[in-house]
């Protein structure tokens, strides 16, 4: 018998897809590693008439210093993202890890009170609620419990609040 097709999250995915490439191209755009940074920065190209802040005409500017909150903010934010991005409706295990595994990660550090924090905060939180009983092999209760979970309008606040989230995380968490 086919898998049920599971309901929710295909709008959240494409937009932590999305955002996933936009915030670790913010994260690494710099040429020297910030004082701040404990590690560097995961490792991507970026072609340098992409630059966000481009600089006299020989290669973009470097990036403004970010604040060590701001730095561990981005870092969540990218491993919330990329738990996200690891979710497939067709395969109910890696749905339930990767809900699982977004919500520690967004939990791991403390957020600020900005706009779509909470609410993605709330996403995560209710998902990985739900979805603690569940045996993560059985996609007919995976799909059921997403189902009574969240409805189309639960699943558009947290596409947007994602947004908002990504937004702030980008502009150097300045509101």
């Amino acid at each position: 018998m086919p898998t049920p097709a599971l309901p929710v999250h295909r709008a959240v995915v494409a937009a932590v897809v999305a955002s996933t490439v936009l915030a670790l191209s913010a994260c690494g755009s710099t040429a020297e590693p910030t004082p701040d940074a404990a590690e560097p920065a995961p490792a991507i190209s970026i072609d340098a008439g992409l630059a966000v802040n481009p600089g006299d005409g020989d290669g973009p500017a470097p990036a403004p210093s970010l604040s060590a909150e701001c730095l561990e903010l981005q870092e969540m934010w990218a491993e919330t993202n990329r738990a996200l991005a690891g979710i497939d409706e067709e395969h109910p295990r890696l749905l339930v890890a990767g809900f699982r595994e977004a919500e520690r990660a967004f939990t791991a550090v403390e957020v600020p009170d900005v706009t779509g924090f909470d609410a993605m905060g709330d996403y995560l939180g209710s998902a990985s609620s739900a979805l603690a009983d569940v045996d993560p092999d059985d996609a007919d209760a995976v799909a059921s419990v997403l189902t009574l979970t969240f409805s189309e309008a639960d699943t558009a606040r947290a596409a947007v609040a994602h947004e908002q989230v990504t937004t702030y995380l980008d502009g150097g968490c300045r509101a």
